[in-house]
């Protein structure tokens, strides 16, 4: 059962990367196959969303203080 699945992940990381290349990396967009362009377009575009949603967050705290610090003095 375990060698099935090895050699099903094998399978699919070459099916993804460019030459059957042992290296998992990607070192630019062009050198690398279709799908493993849309993970990295996915993967950054969930980071860019972690970021702001994170950024909104810090936003509201800070003028949730401020705000405190106005209304009830020091």
């Amino acid at each position: 059962m375990e060698e099935s699945r090895v050699k099903k992940f094998e399978q699919y990381r070459n099916s993804i990367s460019k030459e059957g290349s042992k290296n998992f990396r990607a070192p630019s967009n062009e050198e690398v196959s279709t799908e493993m362009g849309l993970f990295l377009k996915l993967k950054n575009r969930k980071i860019i969303e972690n970021l702001l949603i994170i950024g909104v967050i810090i936003a509201i705290v800070l003028v949730l203080v401020i705000f405190g610090i106005k209304l009830f003095g020091r």
